[in-house]
C-alpha cells in the first residue's frame, strides 16, 4: 500500500478496529459544533463520557442494520462514517446491549445542556418527509492527522458509489457552515434551513 493510499472497509462486528474507529470518532466530534452545543465539556469526565456513549450508540446501529464505513490507510484507521440505512433488529436483543450500560452512562446525563438539546433536536427534524428512497450519513469523521489531504471527499465518493445502486439520495444535516460549503461543492443541495438561537442547521441531499 502506497503512503496515500486509502482504502474503505465496512465494520462488521464489535472488534478492535471497532474500538478504534469510534475512539477516533468521539476525539472527532468533541469539537463538532452540534456536539459541543449539546454537552458541557468543562467537567472533566464529559469526553470519557462521550466517548463510552458513542460507543453504546455505535453497537446498537450495528444491532439495527446500519452500516459503519473505516477508511484506512497504511493500516492506520483515518476516518469513519456512519450511515443509517435500515431499522431492525429485535427490542430484546437491543436491550442485552443497551440495559448493562444504562449505569454507566447515567453521568453523562448530568453534562447535557438541556435546553440547547431541545433546540438542536427541533432543528434536526424535517419539516416534511423526504420522498426519495435514501440513506442518512449521520456523521463522517477525517482524523485531525490526515485532514487537508482530500479524504473526505473520496470518503464520501465511496459513499456514494457503495449506496447508488439501491437509493435515490443521500440525506445529511450539519451546523456547521464550512462543512455546508464542502458539502455543496460535491453535488449536495440544501432542501431546508432550519434555525436556533445561535445557529443555522442545513439540511442538504445528494440525489443519484
Amino acid at each position: 500500500m502506497t503512503k496515500n493510499q486509502v482504502t474503505f472497509h465496512m465494520l462488521k462486528e464489535d472488534n478492535d478496529e471497532f474500538i478504534q474507529a469510534m475512539q477516533l470518532f468521539a476525539e472527532t466530534f468533541k469539537t463538532e459544533a452540534i456536539t459541543a452545543y449539546t454537552y458541557n465539556f468543562d467537567h472533566k469526565q464529559t469526553e470519557k463520557q462521550f466517548y463510552e456513549a458513542t460507543l453504546l450508540n455505535a453497537r446498537v446501529y450495528l444491532a439495527r442494520g446500519h452500516d459503519i464505513i473505516i477508511a484506512k490507510s497504511n493500516d492506520a484507521i483515518v476516518g469513519i462514517a456512519i450511515i443509517k440505512k435500515t431499522t431492525k433488529g429485535s427490542f430484546a436483543s437491543l436491550l442485552k446491549i443497551v440495559v448493562p450500560e444504562m449505569f454507566n452512562l447515567f453521568p453523562l446525563v448530568t453534562k447535557v445542556k438541556y435546553k440547547n438539546a431541545v433546540a438542536i433536536s427541533k432543528a434536526m427534524r424535517l419539516s416534511q418527509p423526504l420522498k426519495e428512497k435514501h440513506v442518512t450519513l449521520s456523521a463522517i469523521a477525517v482524523s485531525a492527522k490526515y485532514q487537508g489531504q482530500g479524504i473526505g471527499k473520496r470518503f464520501l465518493n465511496e459513499v456514494h458509489q457503495r449506496y447508488a445502486k439501491d437509493f435515490e439520495a443521500v440525506y445529511l444535516y450539519t451546523a456547521d457552515k464550512k462543512n455546508k460549503e464542502i458539502y455543496s461543492r460535491v453535488g449536495y443541495a440544501v432542501i431546508e434551513q432550519s434555525q436556533t438561537s445561535d445557529f443555522d442547521m442545513y439540511h442538504m441531499l445528494y440525489r443519484f
